[in-house]
């Protein structure tokens, strides 16, 4: 029987593996019986592996040759800028949207690039990223609700850098609001209901050993972040827990991508400066790109070769001509190595990791109508290693203020009733949540 109504929890950047680690340790005991009752999976994200490319992987059912969004900001043809990816980016309907058209009716709360908010049958509070709240909310009527709750799109991530516990404290403050606003939403009409809680991916950013390590300064404010989400989880199955279990509503839990510790960051473009494919006069953010220049990154792993058309002094030219280039630009840093002081047996040893796990010709890893955008090369980190561009740094591996990084592997899924398929790529999870509601994925 299907139930034709579906509830939707997003939990960004939790993988399978972190969530069963928290329910055995008694952090998140709701979510641990769910696991049980519903034999949870990991998931496989597309590259890049960040939220806005997962998200829209996830709702759409396609990839980012389909939907256009190969990150957080794309290249401005015939200049050096770039612009913040929207949701007037998006190329392909996503799972609300297919509601719609079939009659039905939906919630859709803190999805990231929902921004801004499109009209729906039902209503919206866009997600990450949301600069201006009254652009974010549908139907405008909704946004004095959320004013007088003190509702906040975002929590002051900026004091991370400084102040992490601080940070903390103002993630649980803003997430108490979104949760109160989730639960009132579940007693309006609506066939599709989907929440997702962002603020589990910037306690994983700022706080990743504090989930693991029990004496580590922040790991009550850590956990309690968790223990709030886990809360929500209870009361969201003490509300609908017996129409999941009778079949009449589907609930699905899942991230977008899984997590895990930094042992570096690397700065391809200095990477990039040191083998001489990016040329650069000047001191960011006022450097120039010269006209020598053969290629240049742009978060998180995207690699762009210096095309002319794409870029104002560019000067190669996609096709044959630039073979040779892409495959020498993969193979050296697909060989580039990290060197770090590891434990073993006989005491600390100097050993040489690969960060680059692998290197993708953007052709063969997209397809799609918008294929024609994607990155040349997109670079797939190895465990422990955050892709970034890194202009601005001063040499190809440092560490920021940041503790925990993206992994591509891992995600976490859940689904019930239980689902007979269940699919390992994010695009797949639309096709069930398709299927919950009695309506077509997207072609």
């Amino acid at each position: 029987m299907v139930p034709r109504r579906l509830i939707f929890l997003g939990l960004d950047g939790v993988g399978l593996d972190l969530a069963s680690f928290l329910a055995e340790r008694g952090v998140m005991p709701h979510l641990g019986r769910l696991l049980e009752l519903g034999r949870a999976w990991s998931t496989a994200s597309p590259l890049p592996e960040v939220s806005p490319v997962c998200w829209t992987n996830m709702f759409s059912g396609q990839g980012p040759g389909g939907h256009g969004i190969y990150g957080f900001a794309a290249p401005v043809a015939g200049s050096y800028r770039i612009t913040p990816c929207d949701s007037t980016m998006v190329k392909t309907p996503r799972i609300w949207e297919l509601a719609g058209g079939a009659g039905l009716s939906s919630v859709v709360l803190n999805v990231p690039l929902t921004y801004p908010a499109a009209p729906l049958r039902g209503c919206m509070v866009s997600g990450f990223v949301t600069p201006d709240l009254a652009k974010g909310v549908y139907p405008p009527e909704l946004l004095p609700r959320l004013q007088a709750m003190g509702y906040r799109p975002e929590a002051e991530l900026d004091t991370g850098r400084s102040d992490p516990a601080a940070m903390l404290a103002d993630v649980a403050q803003a997430l108490a609001v979104r949760l109160e606003l989730f639960q009132e939403t579940w007693d309006e009409a609506w066939d599709l209901w989907v929440g997702v809680i962002a603020d589990t991916d910037r306690v994983n950013h700022f706080a990743w050993p504090a989930l693991w390590e029990p004496e580590h300064e922040l790991t009550q404010a850590a956990l309690g972040v968790y223990r709030q989400v886990d809360q929500h989880v209870g009361r969201l199955w003490q509300r609908f827990g017996d129409e999941v279990l009778a079949g009449d509503t589907a609930l699905m839990i899942a991230a977008d991508h899984s997590f895990g510790p930094i042992v570096s960051e690397v700065y391809l473009n200095q990477w990039l400066i040191s083998e001489g494919y990016l040329r650069v006069q000047g001191a960011p953010p006022n450097e120039r790109i010269l006209p020598a220049t053969k290629a240049l990154a742009l978060d998180p792993g995207r690699i762009y070769l210096h095309r002319a058309g794409l870029f104002p002094g560019g000067s190669v030219t996609p096709g044959p001509e630039a073979e040779p280039l892409l495959q020498e630009i993969a193979g050296k840093l697909a060989g580039l190595r990290f060197s770090r002081l590891a434990q073993g047996p006989g005491g600390p040893r100097l050993e040489s990791q690969a960060p680059v796990a692998r290197v993708h010709l953007g052709r063969e890893l997209y397809s799609g109508p918008e294929a024609k955008h994607a990155p040349d090369l997109v670079a797939e980190p190895a465990h422990g290693y955050s892709l970034r561009g890194g202009l601005d740094r001063a040499g190809v591996f440092g560490l920021s203020h940041l503790t925990g990084t993206h992994r591509p592997k891992g995600g976490l899924a859940l689904m019930l009733p239980e689902p007979e398929d269940k699919p390992v790529e994010l695009d797949g999870l639309c096709r069930l949540m398709a299927g919950a509601l009695g309506i077509e994925p997207a072609a």
